[in-house]
């Protein structure tokens, strides 16, 4: 993990896995540096915690750093648990200082009993394959080197060794999520399985094997199916289909977007019931097309909907609402009045189609005003629309030119006359 002549900047405690982990760079001649975080959380007995590892960090001949927290403010004003708060406020913290230091990985003491007890967490709590790996080897910058070892292991080492630690009080009590598992669940498979630890490590490592094949299986069939470009991207769900297990695989690419496993089944059953349909993530828009899935993203979205073609299924907009547009050969005479249909000739239109939302600025020809031009703002005004429905209005944009306000009226340069071949019929629903 340490390649020859770079420096570890090792986050340091005071307690026993922290202070073993620092005696055993020592040991092996490797160079490191100690740092250390007071989370203020313990009173007084947090400052003595500071003044051992210093202590240590001199006796051992190695540069020492140091930072205090106001921890419980921290995590009262970005809403955190403290157990959330700390480890922002520590690995943001220790990643700077290995800056500063120019150590090139920062070290923590996690072992193997801290590896299981994540494992069991997040089995508890509903995870996926990843859920299960246990706590990595290496991260980034981030190296665990005693994840070889079990809580038993480091204690009698630093019995033997007559090495000084602190006593946290706060790993006796049950407060704490692992706590808890370390305390009452631990033991129990203990008595089923006395070699439970390593038994664990040994299953950590197979499932580390299997999430190997997993993550290249996945790359494999994302190269047939899905498809980047400017505005997000498209996967083919046809073909997505076709493989075993098609919800963990679009799972696995819309991940990244933000969505969740909820939504990629909503996705997926919506393609059996009613394609058109429209999802949202923090990160953008993704519409279940009849062959694909398409995915823009929000930056480049900005709340308009484009489509190239007419489709033969009803679309959803963003905000759920839809439109059906139909082909029809018929004469004017027979065509409806509804506001919430619009007729259209075809030879006015120009694709893609835009539906969006109203700008200062806006203007059409409403429908029976013989093309007299109206800004969209005195037409809302007119209808004694308020600000929040006005917003809420779509509008059908071909060329740049506004062809229908949808659910009010038309505009005057795309109606159906005596020469039009073709109508086009949207409705919204």
């Amino acid at each position: 993990m340490v390649a020859d002549g770079s420096s570890t900047l090792v986050a340091t405690s005071g307690g026993v896995d922290s202070v073993v982990l620092c005696h055993l760079f020592r040991l092996a001649g490797l160079p490191f540096a100690i740092a250390h975080c007071n989370f203020k959380l313990r009173g007084e007995v947090s400052d003595l915690d500071e003044e051992f590892v210093k202590d240590l960090a001199t006796k051992l001949q190695v540069a020492f750093f140091s930072i205090q927290f106001d921890t419980a403010g921290f995590a009262k004003q970005n809403k955190l648990s403290i157990q959330v708060a700390a480890r922002e406020l520590r690995y943001g913290w220790l990643e700077t200082t290995r800056q500063i230091a120019s150590c090139q990985q920062i070290a923590t003491a996690h072992h193997l009993d801290d590896s299981v007890e994540t494992m069991l967490y997040n089995f508890a709590k509903g995870c996926g394959l990843r859920g299960l790996h246990g706590i990595q080897e290496k991260n980034g910058h981030l190296i665990r080197p005693l994840l070889f070892a079990t809580k038993t292991e480091v204690v009698n080492f630093a019995l033997a060794q007559d090495i000084q630690f602190r006593e946290d009080a706060s790993n006796a009590s049950d407060k704490y999520n692992r706590n808890l598992i370390r305390h009452h669940i631990t033991p129990v498979f203990e008595k089923l399985n006395p070699q439970f630890q390593l038994t664990a490590g040994e299953n950590l490592a197979r499932i580390r094997e299997a999430e190997a094949l997993y993550d290249f299986a996945i790359d494999q069939i994302k190269e047939a199916v899905f498809e980047q470009n400017e505005d997000g991207f498209k996967i083919d769900h046809i073909k997505l289909r076709s493989y075993p297990a098609p919800a963990t695989l679009l799972f696995e690419m819309l991940k990244p977007y933000h969505f969740n496993n909820d939504q990629v089944a909503q996705i997926l059953q919506s393609l059996e019931n009613q394609p058109g349909s429209w999802f949202e993530s923090d990160a953008g828009r993704l519409l279940a097309d009849r062959s694909h899935l398409i995915f823009t993203s929000g930056e480049n979205f900005g709340g308009v909907f484009i489509i190239d073609n007419l489709p033969d299924f009803p679309i959803s907009l963003p905000d759920g609402q839809q439109v059906v547009f139909n082909k029809l050969n018929g004469t004017v005479e027979e065509l409806s009045q509804n506001p919430n249909t619009a007729f259209l000739d075809e030879s006015c239109l120009h694709f893609p189609l835009t539906f969006r939302h109203w700008q200062p600025g806006d203007w059409f020809c409403p429908l029976g005003m013989g093309g007299k031009r109206q800004k969209l703002q005195d037409f809302f005004s007119n209808n004694k629309l308020s600000r929040i429905e006005k917003e809420k209005v779509w509008l059908l944009e071909s060329n740049g030119h506004i062809a229908w306000v949808v659910g009010w009226r038309l505009d005057e340069r795309f109606k159906v006359t005596s020469t039009t071949n073709q109508i086009i019929q949207a409705v919204f629903l």
